[in-house]
């Protein structure tokens, strides 16, 4: 067996063997799985080539409709002005042979309408004809491409991810051992989960070290303002320059606000990664926007605030590292231990954090957050927040064989620089691919089931509209509880989270332009939390083979799990009922 090399510059990796080698697996894989499909390509690219013939022409037609149909607009609203003048009897002053001409003239332009008119509705059936071509040959490709869409599976990019990386490997899904891992070995605070539900979570192993990236949703209640308004008008008397009294008229819009309490729900995604290397050592590391900036008023101020802060040996145990640069852009002056974090990060891994911050070509540069409490490490990169990683296989199915390929490749591309640049600080210290857990090494016994995360993620996937309150007019946190039964069977209980409204209206004393005090009226609602309920049947499929030779025999193996509503590919074909 060969033994799998540690990654010590994550950038170079990347831009020299990582990102050429996935595209190539990548391109393999569609191609394999187009082979297992059983594609017709040329009947496919042949059916295309008609379709997005005739919807070119419908498109041109239709377009040609409609300028038809502004020009039969123009000659109706010509004709009936012709008409309404010749109404008014101008021949009064047109000479007879004008006259006739002017008569003539709006004669023609109602043929002209006719014939506009005719030839309106001769392109109409041919619309309706080309129409029914277009959808024919839409439906007609999308079935050339059904058997390629079906083969599509929700851990696709994780397979390849793990062909592409040497040392890193992800779970079919996140059992309770890998959770139980964490917890036990590595220290896992579970009060993280307490007001947080899961949306997707992805688990695994780097170099026998467990890792989990997931998105989470949580509620944070803020407040809201609400405005209320009242016009008021009063009348005053004042003298005129002729020495008069006059009446006048005041009005004036009083504004009041209300400020109360209003739930707010935030989704973010960071990684999670256990080791035992550095078991004492707590710090937190923020971007700062410094890298490549070196030459900045701000880097300089930084420095000179961490050089007084080393100094300040009263205050703080902190001490200042050789390498400033490392110690400006990677930030760590919280940190408890300083021995143990010069073991961490040697002078090869501040090399490797500094390029990797600074690197905006092939990576995203610096912006991510790096927290260490003891043996766990938590990652939390900008550039992943508003993206979707679920591995929805939804998003490579296509009608058109060549646009599926280059789709497959390159959103699968693009997912795994994200991921890979999320695991990057990780991967740039040596001692985290060095060393390993004992319980990696010599393995624990137990029984392998699927964890509340994924329970979460499931219901999630499902929706808040199966689990919320009736009166709910919030998003919601959905939690979960597992009633295990026989034969790997379960009951998931899912509680939804929410909030309900209840209107009122708060007078607020506002002085007016008149001298007097007014009660303006404030709408505002009041959130008060409601809690909805549903369950989910699940089937884990605990008992399936390790290793899958074909994806022909892994279709087979999808649908024995269907028909027996497996848990495992819940996320694409979903069998278990919800209610």
């Amino acid at each position: 067996m060969a033994v799998r090399p540690d990654i010590y510059d994550p950038l170079e990796e990347y831009a020299t063997v990582f990102r050429d080698k996935f595209k190539q697996i990548a391109s393999d894989t569609f191609e394999q799985l187009a082979k297992e499909a059983n594609v017709d390509v040329d009947a496919n690219r042949q059916t295309c080539r008609l379709y997005y013939r005739a919807k070119n022409d419908k498109e041109t037609l239709e377009g040609s409709i409609s300028g038809l149909k502004f020009l039969m607009g123009f000659l109706i609203v010509l004709s009936i002005v012709g008409i309404i003048l010749v109404g008014a009897k101008l021949e009064v002053w047109l000479p007879a042979v004008v006259g006739a001409i002017f008569v003539a003239s709006i004669v023609s332009l109602l043929v002209a309408c006719t014939a506009v008119f005719t030839n309106i509705q001769k392109k109409k059936e041919e619309l309706e004809q080309i129409s029914a071509r277009v959808v024919a040959l839409h439906k007609q490709a999308w079935e050339q491409m059904a058997v390629l869409n079906n083969l599509y599976d929700w851990d696709i990019l994780t397979r390849m991810m793990s062909q592409t990386v040497p040392r890193l490997e992800f779970d079919d899904y996140f059992t309770t051992q890998r959770l139980a891992d964490l917890e036990h070995t590595y220290g896992w605070d579970g009060s993280f989960n307490t007001d947080r539900s899961v949306i997707y979570a992805h688990s695994g192993l780097i170099n026998g070290n467990p890792f989990v990236i997931c998105r989470t949703k949580k509620m944070e209640m803020g407040t809201k303002t609400y405005t209320g308004t009242k016009v008021i008008h009063w009348t005053t008397r004042e003298r005129g320059a002729d020495g008069k009294y006059y009446t006048r008229y005041h009005s004036q819009t009083l504004t009041a606000t209300v400020t109360a309490p209003c739930p707010y729900y935030f989704e973010k995604t960071r990684v999670i990664y256990g080791n035992v290397a550095a078991p004492d050592l707590v710090f937190s590391r923020v971007d700062n926007d410094l890298a490549g900036r070196e030459d900045s008023l701000s880097y300089k101020w930084e420095r000179r605030k961490l050089r007084k802060k080393a100094r300040d040996l009263t205050g703080s145990d902190y001490a200042m590292m050789t390498n400033e640069e490392f110690e400006v852009l990677f930030n760590t002056s919280d940190r408890n231990n300083n021995q143990q974090f010069a073991l961490l990060f040697t002078p090869l891994a501040q090399e490797s954090m500094l390029k990797l911050m600074r690197d905006e070509q092939h990576g995203y540069g610096d912006d991510f957050d790096f927290y260490k409490n003891k043996m766990i490490n938590t990652i939390v990169p900008q550039h992943v927040q508003d993206m979707t990683l679920d591995c929805n296989p939804e998003q490579y199915e296509h009608f058109d064989f060549e646009v599926a390929k280059e789709n497959f490749v390159k959103i699968n591309a693009e997912h795994f620089r994200a991921v890979y640049f999320s695991l990057a600080p990780l991967l740039c210290v040596p001692m985290y691919q060095q060393i390993r857990s004992h319980e990696d090494i010599y393995g624990r016994r137990m029984k392998k089931r699927s964890a509340f995360w994924e329970h979460e993620a499931l219901a999630n996937f499902w929706g808040n509209m199966y689990f919320k309150h009736p009166s709910c007019v919030t998003d919601c946190i959905l939690k979960t509880t597992n009633k295990v039964g026989r034969d790997n069977k379960s009951v998931i209980q899912v509680t939804a989270y929410g909030y309900r409204t209840k209107q009122h209206v708060k007078y607020v004393s506002t002085y007016g332009g008149d001298g007097c005090w007014h009660n303006v009226p404030v709408h505002w609602d009041e959130y008060i939390p409601v809690t909805g309920s549903g369950s989910l049947d699940i089937e884990e499929d605990n008992n399936a083979p390790e290793k899958v030779n074909t994806q022909r025999e892994r279709i087979h193996r999808i649908n024995e799990i269907l028909n027996r509503s497996h848990y495992r590919l819940y996320r694409r074909h979903i069998a278990s009922a919800c209610r």
